[in-house]
């Protein structure tokens, strides 16, 4: 086995440790392991890879950092504040994704130095990943936007005006369960990625 998929194994397995202190946190880490997992099995077609490598590294980031601000850092501020900055940082995330997923084929030409011609052919992923991604940015974009309305009172709205809002709490309860759907169904279309490849593509497999 090549060093980096040791690096790759280490560091998963450090994700594991972290995130399982906590049940969602638990659901992070095995998605993340499921990429790991993806990208070994795409390592020899650049053209899936990428895209696996997008999710997995994006996702990887996001856990490293928000780990020590949900720890540390947001116990000391408002739900307003706090939920702000995690909201508006997720959003940002699935933006960067977008913008990852729609310029696959010039960012890999970029990378493999247009040594590699499979970075040309129609990967039938990306439709799908894109949708899913559009997903992502508009739960946590209405999820930052209820946020917004539920503490209007802290945002210097008169209170009385401000209490009618306070039991919008759609996205707060069920963030966790929508975004793991959301996780699913992309492990699921990167899977389906990799094994259409694999047919299409004899020695990538």
């Amino acid at each position: 086995m090549k060093l980096s998929y040791l690096v790759w194994i280490t560091i998963l397995s450090s994700f594991v440790l972290i995130q399982s202190m906590s049940e969602w946190g638990s659901v992070q880490a095995i998605f993340c392991i499921f990429l790991g997992i993806l990208s070994v099995l795409s390592r020899k077609d650049f053209n899936g890879l990428f895209l696996v490598l997008c999710f997995l590294i994006i996702f990887s980031i996001e856990i490293l950092v928000f780990y020590p601000l949900q720890h540390f850092v947001f116990p000391s501020l408002n739900g307003l504040l706090d939920n702000s900055i995690a909201f508006s940082a997720q959003f940002c995330i699935d933006l960067f994704l977008i913008y990852l997923v729609r310029n696959r084929m010039s960012l890999s030409l970029i990378f493999t130095k247009g040594s590699d011609p499979r970075i040309f052919e129609k990967n039938y992923t990306e439709g799908p990943l894109l949708g899913l991604l559009l997903g992502y940015a508009a739960m946590d974009l209405l999820a930052f936007l209820e946020n917004l309305m539920r503490n209007l009172d802290k945002l210097g709205v008169n209170p009385e005006f401000a209490k009618q809002f306070w039991e919008f709490t759609f996205f707060y309860d069920y963030f966790e369960y929508l975004k793991g759907t959301l996780m699913a169904l992309s492990i699921t279309v990167l899977y389906m990625g990799v094994v259409i490849r694999k047919r299409q593509i004899p020695s990538a497999a």
